[in-house]
C-alpha cells in the first residue's frame, strides 16, 4: 500500500543517481541490518531468528561487512552462534545419506534482510503508482535517472495507459541519453581521439549496468541516506 513517508522518500530519491526504487530498497535493507548489529545482537530472540535463517544471504552478509554496518564484535557474536549450529547439524546427521545431510544444512528460512527489502520494494512500487497521478510527483520523477529494468518490469502491469506512456517516455529519454554517452565513451577510447578529455560519459558503462540490472550498492552506508 502507498504511504506518505515512502512517497516522500521516493521524491527525494528522484534527485539521486540511479533507480529511485532501488535506492529505497537498499536503504531499507541497510537500516534493518544496521539496527540488528548496533542494537539487537545481544537479544536472544533476535539471535535465535538469525540462527533459523543461518544469518543473512550472500549479498547482505558481505554488504554488512564491507559497508562496516557494525564493528567486528557484532559479527563475531553472530557467527559464533551460526558456526556452532552448523557443527551440531553435521554431527547429528553425519551418518545420514548425503542428500539428507544437505537438506539438514539448508536453513529453509529466507534471509530476514531480503524479506525487509521485498516489503520495501512493494511499498515503493505501490507509492510510485499512486504518485504518478500527482502533478508534483511527476515533476520530481522526470528529474530521476529512470527506473532499472527489473523495477520497470514490475511497475508496468500496475499502470494505466496514460501513466505507462509517461513512464516510458521518460525511460526512453534516459536510455537515448545513455546510448549517446556510451557511443561517445567508445569513440574517445579510439587511439585517434585519445587526446580528447573524457567527461561525464566516463562512467556511462556503469550507469548502463545499473539501468539494466539494478542500482549498485554504495561503498559507504552514508551514501544510502539523503
Amino acid at each position: 500500500m502507498p504511504d506518505a513517508q515512502t512517497t516522500y522518500e521516493l521524491r527525494l530519491a528522484c534527485d539521486q543517481p540511479g533507480c529511485p526504487v532501488c535506492t529505497l530498497v537498499r536503504r531499507a535493507g541497510a537500516r534493518y541490518v544496521e539496527s540488528i548489529f548496533n542494537e539487537s545482537m545481544l537479544d536472544p530472540d533476535v539471535r535465535r531468528k538469525l540462527a533459523e535463517s543461518l544469518g543473512f544471504c550472500y549479498d547482505h552478509t558481505w554488504r554488512s561487512i564491507d559497508l562496516k554496518l557494525s564493528d567486528a564484535l557484532g559479527h563475531a557474536i553472530l557467527y559464533q552462534d551460526l558456526v556452532e549450529n552448523v557443527l551440531q547439524t553435521i554431527t547429528g546427521n553425519e551418518r545420514n545419506p548425503g542428500g539428507q545431510l544437505a537438506d539438514a544444512l539448508d536453513p529453509g528460512v529466507a534471509c530476514p534482510a531480503c524479506r525487509i527489502e521485498q516489503a520495501a520494494q512493494e511499498r515503493a512500487l505501490s507509492s510510485l503508482v499512486a504518485g504518478l497521478r500527482e502533478t508534483d510527483f511527476v515533476s520530481d520523477f522526470r528529474h530521476s535517472s529512470g527506473l532499472c529494468l527489473p523495477h520497470l518490469r514490475q511497475l508496468l502491469p500496475s499502470l494505466d495507459q496514460k501513466r505507462q506512456m509517461l513512464v516510458l517516455d521518460h525511460q526512453r529519454q534516459e536510455l537515448e541519453s545513455l546510448k549517446g554517452e556510451l557511443a561517445e565513451f567508445i569513440r574517445k577510447n579510439d587511439y585517434r581521439f585519445r587526446d580528447e578529455v573524457i567527461g561525464k560519459e566516463g562512467d556511462s558503462y556503469r550507469r548502463a549496468a545499473e539501468m539494466l540490472k539494478g542500482k549498485q550498492p554504495p561503498a559507504n552506508t552514508k551514501d544510502l541516506f539523503p
